[in-house]
């Protein structure tokens, strides 16, 4: 899949090739010194020399101050989360359990120029689909917690389409957007790492499209190739009407050159062991779409659904590829005024996606589940959101082939946070 890379970079890099500006490199040699030896020497007079400190100044003031225009903004979330759990496919009953957490964020985005952007953000948490921290959970008697690197990224914007931008570093998943519950594929604390190339245009008053691709690394491995992703997703959004608009993406995911270390990890967490797929891939296919109708000013109502198959999954152990995932959900409200409710119904069977990419809090990060997800969400003051989300799961197959996914199964969520954004 190093050929996938070359590709993406390549198409890259010709874009921020494309008319390239001068002087991007360059700095004013101008310096109070040199100035002073001009004036002693009589090259240049009085009222030439308080000129050029003057400009000499503001040109240093302007390059100076981009540290200070970095843009800071981050949130704090607290969270009370219970747990209640009923006999497992295996007999097994996990104790109920009440637990407090939270979650800070803190990111910093900076305009270096008019093509170059750098952004970084820390986190709490640690875990590749979490950034939470339990309470009590960092170590003993009150040990200090950990903040991680979470994104740290370069946005490329070239002379060739203003649209256009390339991203390169630890980011934002490219392939999610933010209509309705996006969680199916991948959880919101997924941050890839690799290069993407995204683009998005409006055709019309009404019709905007979009398309992203990217090459991204799972695992950096110095003995052989590395385990990576590919992928490529186009989209379009349209307004039918006034009231009504209408959306849907189509995206093809490659992962590649995987090895035990990958399989091992979804594996752990519901995928039924592919070892056929080593050192070959998984092809995923998914289509998603929306209809947001807008005909209530208090109560919007927003309908999409996710559906999803790996074409390449097949395990001789059950004789069944176990290969789709999908889900529908509905929401209606706006939190800023009375309140944001939301359902949504999943059914994930074992090998529909890599399982260690998928949403932790939906089914706990497991696949070979199924279930549904209600939650609310309502703006108490400015900044400052009170949300409730209750998850109800258990699984789907629970043969001998399954067991991975099976333990503690059959439960109940319920999530009671506060978040702080500044």
């Amino acid at each position: 899949m190093k050929r996938s890379l070359i590709l993406v970079c390549a198409a890259a890099f010709a874009l921020l090739a494309t008319n390239p500006q001068p002087g991007w490199a360059g700095e004013d040699p101008v310096i109070g010194e040199v100035l002073g030896i001009l004036l002693d020497r009589g090259d240049i007079d009085q009222a030439k020399y308080t000129e050029l400190v003057a400009k000499s100044e503001a040109h240093q003031a302007k390059q100076a101050s981009l540290l200070g225009r970095i843009e800071l903004s981050g949130d704090i979330r607290g969270r009370l989360e219970n747990f209640w759990f009923d006999e497992d496919a295996t007999g097994f009953e996990e104790s109920d359990r009440t637990r407090g957490r939270y979650r800070v964020r803190i990111q910093g985005k900076a305009k270096v120029n008019d093509h170059v952007t750098a952004g970084f953000r820390l986190a709490s948490g640690g875990d590749r689909r979490s950034t939470n921290q339990t309470l009590g959970g960092g170590g003993l008697d009150f040990a200090p917690d950990s903040i991680f690197i979470d994104r740290a990224y370069i946005e490329l914007r070239p002379h060739l389409d203003k649209n256009l931008k390339v991203v390169i570093g630890k980011q934002s998943n490219p392939f999610r957007w933010k209509k309705g519950k996006d969680y199916m594929l991948w959880d919101g604390d997924v941050n890839p790492e690799g290069i993407a190339v995204k683009w998005k245009t409006d055709v019309s008053d009404d019709v905007s499209v979009f398309a992203n691709t990217g090459y991204m690394v799972l695992d950096e491995n110095s003995s052989r190739k590395d385990p990576s992703m590919f992928a490529i997703q186009g989209g379009v959004h349209a307004s039918i009407s006034e009231t009504v608009s209408v959306g849907g993406r189509v995206s093809w995911y490659s992962f590649n050159s995987l090895d035990m270390g990958v399989i091992g990890r979804g594996n752990g967490v519901g995928n039924l062991a592919l070892t056929e797929r080593l050192d070959d891939g998984i092809n995923v296919f998914e289509l998603a779409g929306y209809v947001a109708c807008g005909c209530s000013e208090t109560w919007p109502v927003l309908a999409y659904f996710h559906y999803a198959q790996n074409t390449d999954a097949d395990d001789a152990t059950t004789g069944d590829e176990e290969d789709t995932g999908w889900g529908v959900g509905i929401e209606v409200g706006d939190k800023k005024k009375i309140a944001k409710l939301g359902f949504g119904y999943y059914e994930l069977e074992a090998n529909f996606f890599p399982a260690q990419f998928t949403d932790s809090d939906l089914f706990d990060g497991f696949t070979n589940r199924e279930g549904f997800t209600v939650y609310g969400s309502k703006q108490i003051w400015k900044n400052t959101d009170l949300n409730v989300t209750f998850f109800m799961g258990d699984e789907i197959e629970d043969g001998i082939g399954f067991v991975n996914s099976t333990v503690e199964a059959d439960r109940m969520r319920l999530q009671t946070d506060i978040v702080v954004k500044f």
